[in-house]
């Protein structure tokens, strides 16, 4: 194996820190400096589609909001799209907010730490689809997907992560497990995205983010699409609700049924039906046949 394609990234924290500033602080203020009709035009300039613009100022007429608040909505995208960075999520994500009657007040917050997360996660992103490896995985998959595109669907998806309380290193774990060369010798760009947009609803992230990017990898080497991966984080929350055992139980029951060559349409279908093992019904894997607090030999009851 190539040590070159699995060295470990440092975490430059200063330059992430840098970059934050350099694109943050000028978006806090742009509300202040310029008239909302000068918003509007820097937001064109900056390639903004004017029918986002326009259809959030129709969603926005009549609610009582100002040009300024809607200037404070406006001003994360601007700053995004200004640095050649994704900002369609802002707008949905303020197209949510709107919807639900929720306050300018508590919905600029929001927005601008989604713009943060997208910022932050350009340090991880963007040498990550540089490397040689991902480039002929993208070859090889046969995918009609560009560069620019790509990188700007990891941006999305990782911003929601953080945006979801990942942390930095935890998204940069998930991104070294996903690039080893077994990982990328058998996944597809539109795979990847999903692995990482799913990366945050995994049951096991909170509390093992390693555990769960290590699922995400074994998941994607054993042909897992990305409509499979749609669904394994629902599926692994049935699994553990109808079991009663902890994600790390059903992790390894998943991992199991990877080892054994069970496709994954079928290992789906298992954990909905609460079949963590992949055996008949009734049956568990060594290992998984003690719920919490029965404390059975290899169980995760208390010892």
């Amino acid at each position: 194996m190539n040590k070159k394609m699995n060295r470990p990234y440092k975490w430059q924290g200063s330059k992430l820190l840098a970059i934050t500033l350099m694109v943050l602080v000028p978006a806090l203020s742009m509300a202040q400096d310029q008239s909302f009709s000068e918003l509007i035009q820097s937001a064109r300039d900056a390639g903004i589609e004017q029918s986002r613009l326009a259809d959030l100022q129709s969603r926005t007429a009549g609610n009582g909001i100002t040009d300024q608040q809607l200037a404070g909505i406006i001003g994360p995208a601007i700053a995004l799209a200004e640095q050649n960075l994704p900002s369609e999520m802002i707008f949905q994500k303020a197209m949510e907010g709107i919807a639900k009657g929720i306050p300018t007040e508590r919905l600029q917050p929001v927005l601008q730490n989604l713009q943060r997360s997208t910022i932050s996660t350009v340090a991880i992103v963007d040498p990550w689809v540089a490397r040689s490896d991902v480039a002929q995985m993208m070859r090889r998959s046969g995918e009609q997907v560009g560069n620019q595109a790509f990188r700007n669907e990891l941006l999305k998806a990782g911003s929601k992560a953080m945006a979801g309380n990942v942390s930095p290193e935890s998204l940069q774990g998930l991104f070294e497990a996903i690039g080893q060369e077994i990982t990328l010798s058998r996944s597809k760009p539109s795979g990847i995205v999903a692995a990482v947009n799913i990366f945050p609803d995994l049951p096991s992230t909170a509390r093992q983010p390693e555990a769960s990017g290590a699922a995400i990898a074994k998941a994607l080497q054993s042909g897992f699409e990305a409509g499979d991966m749609q669904k394994l984080p629902g599926a692994m929350n049935a699994a553990q609700r109808r079991s009663q055992l902890p994600a790390a139980a059903v992790i390894e029951g998943i991992a199991g049924q990877m080892v054994q060559g069970t496709l994954a349409a079928q290992i789906l279908q298992n954990l909905f039906n609460g079949n963590i093992g992949g055996g008949p019904p009734g049956s568990s894997t060594p290992g998984l046949g003690d719920r919490p607090g029965q404390g059975g030999p290899g169980g995760y009851g208390v010892p």
